[in-house]
């Protein structure tokens, strides 16, 4: 099961970074440096925007840290509640929302990122990423890795 929360963690954490590298890139002009050191901003505070790229290594890293964390919970959940793999999607795109609020509401705020504010336009690319590109395949992914076990 670590395993299966393992590949699960790391295909939506690849997934999840792509678009927010792309999305961010088309529809802000941030670049994906800056986007990796806003993730490390959470352990280093504005120090990170002076990092370079150490600080976007330690972004990246941090990133699929808690996608795998996100993925082995999930795969977790998946396990123990049957009616979760019997709608892979659902749960994905559930799973996606809830991961989206726990970092929006939980994570930042106790972080040196500290909360952040968002206007409708970067909420809705927010979770439409972690409902669709994060969450969705991680539903499926960990549904069909169970079914393998």
């Amino acid at each position: 099961m670590l395993k299966a929360g393992l590949l699960t963690g790391l295909l939506g954490g690849a997934l999840d970074i792509a678009a927010a590298l792309t999305v961010y890139l088309a529809v802000y002009d941030v670049s994906p440096v800056r986007i990796l050191q806003s993730i490390a901003a959470g352990v280093q505070g504005p120090a990170a925007y002076e990092g370079g790229a150490a600080s976007a290594a330690l972004g990246l890293g941090l990133h699929f840290f808690i996608a795998i964390c996100a993925g082995i919970v999930l795969v977790a959940a998946m396990a123990k509640i049957t009616l979760l793999r019997k709608w892979p999607l659902l749960t994905g795109v559930g799973f996606g929302v809830a991961m989206y609020y726990v970092m929006q509401k939980i994570v930042l705020p106790l972080s040196l990122a500290g909360a952040q504010t968002h206007d409708a336009k970067s909420l809705a690319i927010g979770l439409a990423i972690h409902m669709f590109i994060f969450g969705a395949p991680m539903g499926f992914a960990a549904n069909r890795m169970l079914k393998g076990s």
